[in-house]
């Protein structure tokens, strides 16, 4: 009945379902980049896209965040449908309580109703009040000028020119608007609906098109989060990513940032199945964790279809990302810090051996322990990971005297965040280079704050009072 467009609107949606599934990506990894929750202070990542039209679409794109797919086919048509969006500047005039009042006139407990027109004058008699009446009324008067409205919007969506998945949710919505039940409808006067007309439509939209009325409503739910999504890209200026169907592991990224800092720096990135490890260093504060978090960002976004923080983005198709940023102390469950360190790198390890092109992101390798442990822990782990060309690592450390046990492996790349001093202060850049930090902080803060004055303030003032 609705052709091709329909058949490949419900093929994506089952395909969102079941590729969903495929792509790896755990709690802690969500927790690392803050997608849904915050942490030190900063918002999560889901309110940059909660500026829908209606909640319906909030809930929409809250799914999608939570679905990250590995189908090429199915991300670029959702990438497509968004970029459609933003590139014609697309509008809905559509507004919350329009959709508010009809979800709760078809949620409406009270029987709808009958087909007859003296029966239904009868029921009203007996035992509907003017309450009930006023709200089936209402929802149907919103519903109307719905219809209406779809009428000539979706002449946007079948145009030649619109992606092929928005051809298929036209040719969905145009099939329910136009069916035989609903199509006189729309040639009605809303603001004067007459009790003939108000039986008989809600005898069709809470009887046998209750179901139709239903999808019709989440259609528009999701028109609205294309729209709020599309309009993140334009205002903040996020870039659409380009997929490669190429097997081996490639991401190239221009002006990458993350979204949540205010005046943030971008940096370019190449990654590479040649240079498939990156070992990153640099001193404290000098950025590397709000990298890091920004990596995992793109490849999460651009694996929802998304538009990414960048200026540029070309990806091969990853089947998994994990982090570990913010590993949690597990003193509740008995675990040392460490413990939970090595647990985590063993189930980010453990997921190569079901899934390649994994991407997987490793801040302060084994900080939970002693430097001598924490530095032949992570060059065993780097050295074995060396092995492993079908997969990208990102691994951020404080201890740079590793570099030089790690240079003959010729698949570690070795960057950098910039930091220098000038006028015996430091200064971050927040830059990516090449090479190895050779810039030392620690002491300096340590000076800075004036902590070695105030032990020996205390040690003077218990030295006079014990002379006493």
């Amino acid at each position: 009945m609705f052709g091709k467009g329909f058949q490949c609107f419900d093929y994506l949606k089952q395909v969102l379902i079941a590729d969903a599934m495929n792509f790896n990506m755990d709690v802690q990894s969500y927790r690392d980049l803050n997608i849904f929750t915050s942490t030190s202070g900063s918002d999560p990542i889901f309110n940059i896209f909660r500026e829908s039209r209606t909640l319906g679409g909030r809930e929409v794109i809250r799914t999608m965040m939570g679905q990250p797919s590995t189908d090429l086919d199915f991300l670029n048509r959702r990438k497509e449908a968004i970029q459609y969006f933003s590139e014609q500047r697309i509008a809905l005039d559509i507004r919350p309580e329009q959709l508010d009042l009809i979800e709760h006139y078809l949620k409406f407990n009270k029987a709808y109703s009958r087909n007859n027109l003296l029966d239904s004058l009868v029921d009203f008699l007996r035992s509907r009040s003017g309450n009930d009446y006023y709200t089936i009324s209402t929802g149907l008067r919103h519903l109307i000028r719905l219809l209406k409205y779809l009428d000539g919007f979706i002449n946007t969506l079948l145009s030649e020119a619109a992606p092929e998945y928005l051809q298929g949710l036209g040719q969905r919505i145009s099939g329910i608007i136009n069916s035989e039940a609903l199509k006189g409808a729309r040639e009605w006067n809303e603001k004067k609906l007459r009790f003939y007309q108000v039986s008989r439509l809600d005898h069709v939209c809470r009887g046998k098109e209750k179901t139709a009325m239903k999808e019709l409503i989440q259609l528009v739910y999701e028109l609205d989060a294309f729209e709020t999504i599309s309009n993140v890209a334009l205002k903040k200026g996020w870039c659409f990513p380009v997929y490669s169907a190429d097997e081996e592991v490639r991401v190239t990224l221009t002006g990458m940032f993350h979204p949540e800092l205010a005046q943030p720096v971008s940096n370019d990135l190449l990654l590479k199945k040649e240079e498939n490890i990156t070992f990153l260093s640099g001193s404290n504060m000098a950025g590397k964790s709000s990298l890091l978090k920004s990596l995992g960002l793109v490849i999460y976004l651009s694996h929802l279809g998304f538009p990414v923080p960048a200026e540029r983005m070309e990806t091969t198709i990853f089947n998994g990302l994990l982090t570990t940023i913010n590993l949690p102390d597990n003193i509740g469950q008995g675990l040392s810090h460490y413990y939970s360190e090595v647990k985590r790198v063993k189930a980010a390890v453990s997921s190569l051996l079901e899934q390649d092109r994994m991407f997987i992101i490793f801040d302060e390798l084994f900080r939970g322990t002693n430097v001598k442990d924490a530095f032949d822990a992570s060059l065993l782990i780097i050295s074995e990971l060396s092995r492993i060309h079908n997969s990208i690592f990102f691994i951020s450390t404080h201890i740079v005297e590793l570099a030089a046990e790690l240079r003959h492996f010729e698949n570690i790349s070795f960057k950098y965040m910039d930091t220098f001093f000038k006028d015996e202060r430091p200064v971050f850049t927040y830059k990516l280079k090449e090479g190895v930090s050779k810039e030392r902080l620690g002491m300096y803060i340590i000076q800075q704050e004036g902590i070695i004055d105030i032990i020996r303030q205390v040690s003077k003032k218990k030295g006079d009072l014990s002379s006493c």
